[in-house]
């Protein structure tokens, strides 16, 4: 498996091959997409190089979408305060205004601005960014229209709507093998695992984890590589094998720490922290938990926080620390109230109903469209039968009119019998 240095390396030398600036930032683009969440830290050099680059020949989409890039991986990474140019995501209106000629850049950085509202725990702004983004895509026929449907199934996995997560994460890895994406279905396929385990359906999730494991460890993603490992500890934990759950989830996060990732070192210590409560080593749970706590608290994931705190109640007390538990439980209830209050849970399904409407209204209007176009191909093909039908009458009428009728026959066989024979 290739070090990140190596990977990083190689996009420096395609870069410095290619002539056209313009398709500098283009590959650096794509590297991004792939390897993003791959390298940690390692991956703002790089996004800043092409910031700069679009900033030299005064290109500004391609420096927005730079931006929106650094703003997302600032959230996976907090890596903006390494970055030499300002992490702050531009404005809405700014990025509609630059992307006009763009269609699909733009829809790039609203699912990237999706992300960025999902992280900072505004999650109507993300549900909602992300179901425009998949309207828009579709309306204009975008390539790339999967990784949007990826973001929407990790949004529903986050609310654990494991249903609609599935079908999401199913139609993303349709378009990812449609599109011959290997990363992409790697991904799809881990989220597959990932709702397959926590529905222990264990058996269904071994050859998913162990396809995308294989896809990560050929192309050298470390982030996905870490992912699959973790979810591997997962399954280990759905068959209660604690010493080999506890070996993938260490493997994960050391692999995440040599990436600074930090998202998915909260999930990791969080699992780990939960195996450990589950074995009743409770001073072993309460470090992981600690750990992903002030990272969480770092990054601003408030979603992971309610998780934490929930859990850093139950171990305390099992420990019988009443104030610590009270305290920590405190803390759970307040955040879960603010962040999935009644208003704020009917929004996002309002949200949701709202684009399956306007879909099913869309495929309403095209299964209609599709109606009309048959009725008149119908009523064309009645047109041409009647032509057929009464041309065929027309000719009958005329060759009747030529023949002799019966009668005439009948006269003139009668008039030949009668005269006189030589």
């Amino acid at each position: 498996m290739k070090k990140p240095s190596e990977i990083l390396h190689e996009l420096q030398q395609r870069i410095d091959a290619i002539p056209d600036k313009k398709k500098q930032v283009g590959e650096i683009i794509d590297f991004v997409i792939i390897y993003g969440d791959a390298f940690g830290h390692s991956i703002i050099p790089v996004i800043d190089q092409g910031i700069s680059i679009s900033k030299e020949m005064d290109y500004a989409a391609g420096e927005l979408i730079c931006k929106y890039n650094l703003g997302f991986f600032g959230g996976v990474t907090q890596g903006n305060a390494m970055s030499k140019h300002t992490g702050i995501i531009p404005d809405r209106e700014v990025m509609a205004d630059i992307f006009r000629e763009h269609i699909g850049w733009y829809t790039m950085g609203l699912n990237l601005l999706s992300y960025h509202h999902w992280f900072r725990g505004e999650y109507e702004k993300g549900f909602n960014t992300i179901f425009e983004t998949i309207k828009l895509s579709e309306e204009k026929q975008v390539e790339n229209n999967a990784w949007h449907y990826f973001a929407l199934a990790i949004f529903y996995f986050d609310t654990k709507d494991f249903e609609n997560s599935s079908i999401s994460y199913q139609r993303a890895l349709e378009l990812f093998t449609i599109d011959e994406n290997e990363y992409g279905k790697a991904r799809s396929s881990n989220g597959l695992a990932s709702i397959a385990i926590i529905q222990s359906r264990v058996q269904e999730a071994i050859p998913l984890l162990e396809y995308a494991a294989g896809v990560y460890r050929e192309i050298g993603q470390y982030s996905g590589l870490s992912r699959a490992l973790n979810d591997m500890g997962l399954l280990e934990k759905a068959n209660l094998n604690y010493d080999k759950a506890i070996a993938f989830l260490n493997e994960s996060i050391e692999l995440r720490k040599e990436i600074d990732h930090v998202q998915g070192l909260i999930t990791s210590y969080t699992e780990l922290g939960e195996i450990y409560l589950l074995l009743k080593q409770y001073p072993a749970a309460l470090g992981q938990f600690q750990k992903g706590l002030e990272l969480a608290q770092q990054a601003k994931a408030r979603q992971k926080q309610v998780r934490l705190f929930q859990l850093l109640y139950t171990t305390y007390k099992e420990l019988n620390d009443t104030e610590q538990a009270l305290s920590n439980f405190e803390k759970f209830f307040a955040l879960k109230s603010q962040l999935l209050s009644d208003e704020s849970a009917n929004s996002i399904k309002r949200i949701q109903t709202k684009f399956e409407k306007e879909k099913s209204e869309k495929e309403t209007e095209i299964e209609r469209l599709k109606n009309v176009e048959l009725k008149k191909a119908n009523t064309i093909i009645e047109q041409k039968n009647k032509d057929i039908t009464d041309s065929i009458r027309y000719a009958k009428r005329i060759q009747l009119s030529l023949l002799p009728t019966e009668a005439y026959i009948d006269k003139q066989l009668k008039r030949l019998n009668k005269s006189p024979k030589n």
